[in-house]
């Protein structure tokens, strides 16, 4: 019996891993997906446009129903910030991975 147990719980691991794994394939397939733009993202908040376009935005000259918290610079440090804390993370699980522990 102690065998049949072991052996089920044995398969609902590995089940319950391959699905995580192929959940996290498919984010990390829109995380490299993305990271052209995101570097766009990145190159815009060092430009002279992003100063422009934040000025503008403080002189009230962009429209009012205008999306506008890509000029919040602190929306952009958070991103920026969550970017190189997730890119740690990864680091980290994936020498865990690879110790196999």
């Amino acid at each position: 019996m102690d065998k049949i147990k072991r052996i089920k719980n044995m398969e609902k691991i590995l089940d319950k891993s391959a699905d995580i794994f192929k959940e996290l394939n498919l984010a990390l397939d829109k995380l490299e997906d993305n990271l052209s733009d995101y570097k766009k993202l990145d190159d815009y908040y060092s430009s002279q446009d992003w100063f422009s376009d934040a000025d503008d935005f403080n002189d009230n000259l962009l429209p009012k129903d205008l999306k506008c918290g890509v000029l919040s610079e602190d929306a952009a440090y958070n991103l920026f910030g969550e970017n190189y804390e997730l890119a740690i993370r990864m680091l980290e699980i994936a020498t865990k991975m690879l110790k196999r522990g």
